[in-house]
């Protein structure tokens, strides 16, 4: 049993709250939303349910460390009005980071992290979402000197890493959302190498 009860919803960032004054109830937290189905909520936008599921999470997580704090939302704020963020161009002479796997190009994280930098990134941060026996879910952030935001999640399960990390597979949960958010970032369709099952 985990702490207050609480299991993993059905959707990513979904967490399953019993209430703790009614058996026959529980709540739906959507961390990424910033929601919950409680009347508390619903009434004041505050409720104790976030608390609980930040609780549950550190637990799972085996605690946090503050600089791997997230931002406090999970999606970048609008530009600024009558301006548009325009995303870079592809990045140029990335061949030296490409892999061919079964016929299909790759590219390595270290790779896009040098891009990223070249192109300004400030901040890069990770953190999970949940992890269970089975499945470890997590969710990046990537801020550039231009102001341009990203955030994408990424999962690992014990079967879907590659054998050489299968020890540390939550982890590869991790280095697969920040993978994601820097390909989005640097406008790079070609999956990353780390994403690839064995």
């Amino acid at each position: 049993m985990t702490i207050h009860g609480i299991r993993l919803g059905t959707r990513p960032h979904e967490y399953i709250v019993p209430s703790t004054s009614d058996p026959t109830k529980e709540y739906h937290v959507y961390k990424d939303l910033g929601k919950c189905t409680c009347k508390g909520f619903v009434g004041s936008k505050h409720c104790k349910h976030f608390g609980m599921v930040d609780e549950y999470i550190a637990e799972m997580e085996g605690g946090r460390e503050p600089e791997e704090e997230a931002p406090e939302r999970f999606c970048p704020p609008p530009p600024e009005e009558g301006g548009m963020v325009v995303p870079p161009p592809p990045a140029q002479n990335f061949s030296k980071w490409i892999v061919t796997i079964h016929g299909k190009e790759t590219i390595r994280y270290q790779g896009l992290l040098a891009m990223a930098h070249e192109q300004g990134l400030v901040k890069l941060g990770a953190r999970f979402t949940s992890i269970t026996a089975e499945l470890a879910v997590a969710w990046a952030w990537a801020y550039f000197k231009d102001g341009r935001q990203f955030t994408e999640s990424g999962e690992a399960t014990p079967t879907n890493v590659q054998a050489g990390v299968r020890a540390a597979w939550a982890r590869m949960a991790l280095t697969r959302a920040k993978a994601r958010v820097l390909r989005d970032a640097l406008n790079i369709g070609i999956v990353a190498l780390e994403e690839l099952e064995d």
